[in-house]
């Protein structure tokens, strides 16, 4: 699959983005997607979640939505051999595409460059019965974005050595309610402000020393939801549940007083989770059980641009 891999050009997006939005890779994707495995599909869902080949002007190839390494391999060589088929004329636009048309929809745009910028690992913790869950090694990625005046106010308006601070609500709310959820093993929705118990994080200065402050977090954040609803996929049961996630917080930075920015970030949410929603993968494993958040800074490279899942939820324009 690697060496097959060579002779395509990869890309990845959000795929509800590009089903919703406008602009003209939505667009394109929507014309290869029809085409595809899921094409015309309603039920059980609407979604075009897959892996798809196609020419540059969006000429169908082949498609799939698999985890299998010879399934995928197959779907890329029957892609490679209609590549073939088609005459170099029948592969391109006739016209390139703007760089950036201005009806383009997309996060990225609202990219905080001087603000702070998170990359959030999550993972679950060593459980007291080794070998009780065969995911024991998943881990999830995502990518939490503060502006710049919201980065300045996880720090005190005076920054001197023994200073307390309270973190504003608001930004210890978007991580609890957007941030600190159950995707280690899938998708999974954002809880809902009404159901964080409570969220809370403070900051101490430990030192001021050549141009750069030394800080402490420490703080904690509750959520709990009670409904109905699945948790096992396409499973078309609704039933009673109950999920929540109840997490102390850790953490050290540094501040650059002179550049006014972090230059190093590391916070640690960490708790007993417990629960599952429809695509997060917890059908057998709802039970209450240890996770954490590990974030720290992001690199400045395209991939470290992408928008948070639950950017939409920040409210920014």
């Amino acid at each position: 699959m690697q060496e097959l891999a060579k002779q395509f050009v990869a890309c990845a997006d959000e795929v509800y983005h590009l089903q919703t939005v406008t602009g003209p890779e939505a667009e394109l994707f929507r014309k290869v997607a029809e085409q595809g495995h899921y094409g015309g599909r309603t039920k059980p869902t609407s979604t075009r979640q897959g892996i798809y080949a196609c020419a540059p002007n969006g000429a169908f190839l082949a498609s799939i939505n698999t985890t299998d390494a010879a399934a995928m391999a197959g779907m890329m060589e029957k892609a490679l051999a209609k590549w073939k088929e088609l005459k170099p004329e029948d592969r391109l636009m006739k016209e390139p595409p703007a760089a950036d048309p201005v009806d383009r929809t997309r996060w990225e745009k609202l990219f905080p460059a001087d603000g702070l910028v998170l990359k959030d690992f999550s993972r679950d913790l060593p459980r007291e019965k080794p070998g009780a869950d065969a995911w024991a090694d998943a881990w999830n990625l995502d990518f939490a974005w503060f502006r710049k005046v919201e980065a300045r106010s996880f720090l005190p308006e005076t920054i001197v050595e023994g200073a307390l601070h309270a973190v504003p609500r608001e930004l210890v709310l978007r991580l609890a309610r957007l941030h600190f959820v159950d995707n280690v093993r899938g998708q999974t929705y954002p809880w809902k402000e009404a159901e964080i118990a409570w969220a809370e994080m403070a900051t101490v200065v430990d030192e001021v020393k050549d141009g750069r402050a030394r800080i402490r977090f420490a703080g904690k954040t509750k959520a709990v939801a009670v409904g109905k609803w699945r948790v096992n996929g396409f499973d078309p049961n609704a039933d009673d549940q109950k999920r929540g996630f109840e997490a102390k917080i850790l953490g050290s930075a540094t501040w650059d007083l002179a550049k006014e920015r972090f230059v190093e970030f590391e916070l640690v949410a960490a708790g007993p989770r417990w629960g599952g929603t429809q695509y997060n993968g917890r059908a057998t494993d709802l039970e209450e059980a240890p996770m954490a958040h590990l974030l720290r800074l992001a690199g400045d490279t395209p991939a470290e641009h992408v928008a948070p899942a639950s950017i939409w939820g920040y409210g920014w324009k």
